[in-house]
């Protein structure tokens, strides 16, 4: 028993409290009796599962441009990286298409005992990466650079010593499209001149300048430049001669420099945009010869600190523009002192919101070459703008000048069947309720269409 020593040792009965209180269960007591121990068993025996095909790799079985074109979405570095994996990503760096490096990475502007330090074992390690793949001769060429965190400003973002790396980055990638973002420095940074060395093969530039000044472009890639994108940027003077850029976007600028562009500086300009853009001078005169569509929305003339309306004059001499799109949000933009079109050749006005106060004065050459478009006006009391009465008779003169061989009594009548006057209500940014709208519009295709000219 197991009181006596030496005895033999019995283990507690099924009902014993040592039982009934253990909160743990012998394997045994969870077999059931129609085989359970055999199917433990086989669960055990089970094999680890194994990828189909014997565990083949798919991704390093595809193409090689396929897995480059895959990697080029992670950063360079790490694309670099992926070259140690096995002997068919070796030279993996070398294809990828897109080649993305954010220089904010390699400095230490976070650690104020460094200021202005750079990682320069990491970045030279990029570039002799990129250098590498330049003098391979059958690497791939570099499609689109994305340089992010430019340093502009002089001690930021590796003080001196990053727009040195920076610029031979360019150099060394040798890309047709080039996606430069500058450092964040305020919304007030300070005026700082900068350079863009492009190589020959670019071809496509699109800077984000976070309110710095525009970059000045050289190199010999200026001169081949097709398509120039600028963004958040201050335009204090145009870049030089572009001689083949055939596509200029403005998108969220300020423009001190006299806003003239014309054959001398971009002689093949083909396409301008002009988006939410505020520009400090007086006229506004475009005369491209080769231009053929030509977009504003939001454009804001008047002087620096020029407060009484009405504001700029805008003149358009284009003699092959085809599409014109003139558009304004309720209340954003100024009125225009005045506007003068001359296009032979247009055959699509899309003009909305947009009031000029003065003369309007529009030359599209043989009557009824408009064929597509609309013109439109939006008026509401909380919004500063003019009344509908005198959006109908901007209306009315710019439809006399689409068909000048009309009488106004004719144009008046040929245009009323086609236009619309809608009445609605929207809410108010300032109170919160609903206030009255109205919007009129003016189908330009079914006046033409309905004059058969």
């Amino acid at each position: 028993m197991a009181g006596k020593t030496g005895g033999a040792c019995q283990f507690p009965s099924k009902t014993s409290n040592y039982q009934r209180k253990s909160p743990l269960k012998s394997p045994s007591t969870l077999l059931t009796k129609d085989g359970g121990r055999a199917r433990m068993a086989a669960a055990r025996k089970k094999p680890c599962w194994v990828a189909p095909d014997g565990g083949a790799d798919h991704f390093t079985a595809l193409p090689l441009e396929l897995r480059a074109h895959i990697a080029a979405s992670l950063p360079f570095w790490q694309v670099v990286q992926l070259s140690v994996l096995s002997r068919p990503w070796r030279h993996i760096h070398h294809h990828a298409p897109v080649v993305k490096i954010h220089l904010d990475d390699y400095a230490f502007d976070l650690d104020p005992s460094l200021p202005g330090a750079v990682d320069e074992g990491a970045i030279l390690g990029l570039r002799v990466a990129l250098g590498r793949r330049a003098q391979d001769g059958v690497a791939s060429k570099v499609d689109a650079l994305f340089l992010r965190d430019y340093p502009v400003a002089t001690g930021a973002g590796g003080g001196y010593h990053m727009p040195r790396h920076a610029a031979r980055i360019i150099a060394l990638a040798d890309a047709r499209w080039i996606r430069v973002s500058v450092a964040h420095a305020g919304l007030n940074p300070a005026p700082v001149s900068w350079t863009l060395d492009l190589t020959a093969a670019a071809r496509h530039l699109q800077v984000f300048g976070e309110y710095h000044l525009a970059p000045a472009i050289a190199g010999p890639g200026g001169a081949a430049l097709l398509e120039l994108f600028l963004t958040q940027v201050s335009l204090c003077e145009w870049p030089p001669c572009l001689p083949s850029l055939r596509s200029l976007t403005l998108d969220d600028i300020t423009v001190e420099a006299a806003f003239a562009p014309a054959a001398a500086w971009c002689p093949l300009l083909e396409h301008l945009g002009v988006f939410s853009t505020r520009i400090e001078q007086a006229r506004v005169g475009i005369r491209l010869p080769l231009l053929k569509s030509l977009e504003m929305e939001d454009v804001d003339v008047r002087p620096h600190n020029d407060f009484l309306e009405p504001f700029g004059e805008v003149a358009i001499d284009a003699p092959e523009l085809e599409e014109l799109e003139l558009r304004s949000t309720t209340g954003t933009t100024a009125v225009y002192r005045s506007l003068t079109l001359r296009a032979p050749r247009l055959r699509h006005l899309g003009y909305h919101n947009q009031f000029v106060a003065g003369g309007v004065d529009i030359d599209v050459g043989r009557p009824g070459s408009v064929r597509s478009g609309s013109i439109s006006f939006e008026s509401n009391a909380e919004i500063m703008c003019p009344k509908m009465r005198l959006c109908r008779m901007q209306m009315m003169r710019m439809l006399e000048g689409l068909l000048p061989e009309l009488s106004p009594e004719d144009v008046a009548n040929a245009a009323r069947p086609h236009m619309k006057l809608d009445k609605y209500s929207v809410e108010g940014f300032e109170i919160g309720e609903m206030i009255p709208e109205e919007k009129l519009t003016c189908d330009l295709s079914a006046v033409m269409s309905s004059l058969k000219v």
